[in-house]
């Protein structure tokens, strides 16, 4: 087989086909492993990919500016401008958090409580919400692209409505309110995905190659709603943002999604990540639904990434490849994200990993 650009190879796999390699991309490295990888902040979304054997790009990186460990969120003024006129690269299209917000010792966000919380506040989104048709921020991606892409495949994160909405009442009032006001669930699910879905409708119109849509909706133990609750409460208003996607497109949820499976497939995606390794097994998606999706990630974070050895990564990857490679189908990725506190050797070793033992025809046993 003749060898692929990385956006062939990504494309392929995206497709359920067989590619030169099995492709490595990320759903997001964290800025300050990036500037750990490259040894400098002053680098470009195409040089991390040159540099550590990624086939595609999205996410943000630091651009010489102080490194961050993701999105802020934190503010309705100060995220509408620097969501319209980002301060660094940028290929990430997610509405706020309409939440309290605070930041850890790491400097890592995180949601103290949600602030949809009756008919009253449903003020906050003129608040909150940035414009979706605002040109700027289309514009100066578009720049990013058109100067970055290259040989790559780029790639925009986006929102199906549901990680909004979970998290902007938060999971408690979410769940009370399922019998106590479910029009509330609707109206605030439904402005989420009509606003994800009006951006998408943008980024149709942009040199994209795919879509990365980010919607938690389960931990390790399961779905956090019930399947007939899923259907009732979520499925409809994420379908409103994915009936509007015309490009290939990946499903994030962290967790355990056997029990919805079918319901998730019937909108639409290419592919689904991250196939936890604590809560799904990859061998068991890959003969059930390998056929219908393409897979992503399942390289494990919990300790692989984080605590192991480089030779446990490499043994690891191999036996990914060996599991779910077969047939296409398959991108390499961790079973999340490549954080700040991820072993740098590590990482290495998973590039290294991919390259020797990914090849097709794979030849494993």
């Amino acid at each position: 087989m003749s060898e692929m650009t990385p956006r062939q190879r990504v494309l392929t796999a995206l497709a359920r086909g067989v590619p030169d390699r099995v492709p490595f991309v990320e759903n997001d490295v964290e800025e300050p492993l990036q500037i750990q990888i490259m040894g400098r902040d002053n680098f470009t979304p195409d040089e991390l990919c040159d540099v550590l054997g990624l086939d595609a790009f999205g996410y943000h990186y630091p651009s010489g500016g102080q490194a961050g460990t993701g999105q802020s969120m934190q503010g309705a003024d100060a995220f509408h401008e620097n969501y319209y006129n980002p301060p660094k690269i940028t290929f990430d299209f997610f509405p706020p958090w309409i939440a309290k917000m605070g930041v850890d010792a790491e400097g890592r966000n995180f949601i103290e409580k949600g602030l949809l919380v009756n008919e009253d506040s449903l003020k906050l989104f003129d608040q909150y919400l940035p414009d979706p048709d605002h040109p700027a921020r289309y514009e100066k991606v578009a720049e990013w692209i058109a100067k970055y892409k290259g040989k790559y495949a780029v790639f925009a994160r986006i929102r199906l409505g549901a990680a909004s909405t979970i998290n902007s009442m938060g999971l408690d009032n979410f769940a009370y309110a399922m019998f106590d006001n479910p029009k509330l669930i609707h109206e605030i699910h439904s402005r989420f995905s009509e606003w994800s879905a009006r951006v998408v409708e943008h980024l149709n119109e942009m040199d994209f190659d795919f879509f990365w849509a980010n919607d938690d909706i389960a931990d390790n133990k399961g779905p956090w709603l019930s399947p007939d609750a899923f259907r009732e409460f979520l499925l409809p208003h994420m379908k409103v943002v994915a009936q509007a996607i015309k490009k290939p497109w990946i499903f994030h949820s962290d967790g355990n999604l056997f029990p919805i499976m079918e319901d998730l497939l019937s909108l639409g995606m290419s592919a689904i990540h991250p196939i936890q390794p604590a809560a799904m097994d990859i061998g068991k998606m890959k003969r059930e639904y390998g056929h219908r999706v393409c897979l992503v990630g399942n390289i494990d974070l919990d300790y692989t990434l984080t605590q192991g050895t480089p030779e446990e990564v490499e043994a690891e990857v191999k036996e990914r490849i060996r599991v779910a490679g077969p047939g296409g189908g398959y991108i390499l990725s961790s079973a999340n994200s490549l954080p700040a506190y991820a072993k740098v050797e590590n990482v290495w070793a998973l590039a290294r990993a991919v390259k020797k033992y990914g090849k097709y025809p794979l030849e494993l046993d």
